[in-house]
């Protein structure tokens, strides 16, 4: 039988043991806890499967004509399933979309169309499962505006769809802001245009120095949409260095000046002859792009109509 000393030892020794295996269990306990707690916060963080549908932004549509677009739809994630889509028009547009399934990425075509003119919305929505992503471009018939020059008549349509605050700034101008200014600035290359709406060129008078530099208030921000181009016979937004700075001065594209695509607004298309237009470009001009003798190149007055 053990002596006292030596139970006292062996007792000593269990201690030791017990706690030890404590601890081991509390270690390994804590481990398992870190272990899930991070498989928890690994799952419900880690990027779930989805999709996203894209469109553009602003459509231009003509009454009685059926007008298609495209719309895209992205897998992401690894996302595989199949998306049920589906067009909804506002009052007044009639709108459908082919195919109406796409599994993974893939396109369809957007079809929309209105008997009369008007301003419109059209909700795409794509459903997978619990997944649901919508877009709403605008939809819209252009306004048409008529620009009165000394060199003849130029048509256009304005998109409003696309770039709503800007037609809605220039139609807010046609009551007399633009009659009878200059078209100032007359380039023949890099970039050619032909420019007109500065309020100091009225009449072909002022001091020279001032052209260009006028314009009107309040300003319109940048409204870039990437179905519109600097192409010929299409209108855009001059502005000065600042992005959101366009107010009345705008130029005709008399060449395709792409370079300008993404810095300047594009709001609009010559649709009649481009005539007048060229005249006006054709005109005698200084070193610095102005015309020689003014008064043979104004813009006497703006009509704005919703057909023509």
């Amino acid at each position: 039988m053990p002596s006292a000393q030596k139970r006292r030892v062996l007792e000593k020794t269990r201690k030791r043991e017990k706690r030890g295996r404590t601890y081991l269990v509390a270690i390994v306990l804590i481990i398992i806890a870190v272990g899930i707690g991070w498989y928890v916060y690994a799952s419900a963080t880690a990027p779930r499967p989805d999709f996203t549908i894209a469109a553009p932004v602003g459509v231009t549509i003509h009454a009685g004509t059926p007008t298609i677009s495209t719309v895209n739809v992205t897998a992401v994630n690894q996302f595989t399933g199949t998306i049920l889509l589906s067009a909804k028009g506002s009052p007044g547009l009639i709108a459908s979309i082919n195919p109406s399934s796409v599994t993974g990425s893939g396109t369809a075509i957007l079809t929309t169309s209105a008997t009369t003119n008007g301003s419109y919305t059209v909700t795409v929505t794509g459903v997978s499962g619990s997944l649901t992503h919508s877009v709403t471009p605008n939809v819209a018939t252009p306004v048409f505006a008529t620009l009165s020059t000394s060199n003849g008549t130029i048509v256009i349509e304005l998109y409003q769809a696309q770039a709503p605050k800007t037609v809605a700034n220039f139609v807010h101008l046609e009551s007399g802001f633009y009659n009878n200014l200059t078209w100032h600035r007359i380039l023949q290359a890099n970039p050619a245009i032909i420019q007109t709406g500065d309020p100091n060129t009225r009449n072909g008078t002022g001091n020279r120095s001032n052209w260009g530099l006028g314009g009107s208030s309040p300003t319109v921000p940048l409204e870039i949409d990437s179905s519109l181009h600097n192409n010929v016979g299409y209108l855009g937004m001059a502005r000065s260095q600042a992005l959101d700075s366009g107010s009345s001065q705008f130029y005709i594209n008399m060449a395709d000046n792409n370079a300008l695509d993404g810095g300047y607004t594009v709001f609009g298309k010559v649709i009649g002859p481009m005539s007048a237009a060229t005249a006006l470009w054709k005109a005698q001009v200084d070193s610095q792009g102005q015309p020689i003798y003014a008064y043979a190149v104004l813009l006497t007055g703006v009509t704005i109509t919703n057909s023509l």
